[in-house]
């Protein structure tokens, strides 16, 4: 096989890469906001005891699925791949976890 017979991959302008690369910050910056704040209310409603720890992964996967409707807003343009969620769930997770564990000690 030769370089012919692989399809060539097109070439990204600057204004493709620059807009690319607004757009990945925006989305770890809104992830990470949700995940703090959800680490927040998933203190405050959970509490301390395990029993009430359901809570808190509601209110996780709330946060995950409201970021659905604040890129459009905020012009995260373009489709998200099952790539990009993951990322962006990933994300939140994180914060989460961090933020809440922070507040349980």
């Amino acid at each position: 096989m030769s370089k012919a017979d692989f399809p060539k991959i097109p070439e990204k302008t600057e204004e493709e890469r620059k807009k690319e690369y607004i757009g990945g910050i925006k989305k770890t910056a809104i992830s990470g906001i949700f995940g703090i704040f959800a680490g927040i209310i998933s203190f405050y409603l959970a509490g301390e005891g395990q029993v009430r720890a359901g809570f808190g992964f509601t209110v996780l996967a709330f946060a995950i699925l409201i970021q659905k409707y604040i890129y459009p807003l905020i012009n995260v343009t373009g489709d998200l791949k099952p790539k990009d969620w993951f990322y962006i769930g990933f994300m939140t997770l994180s914060f989460w976890l961090v933020s809440w564990t922070l507040l349980l000690n």
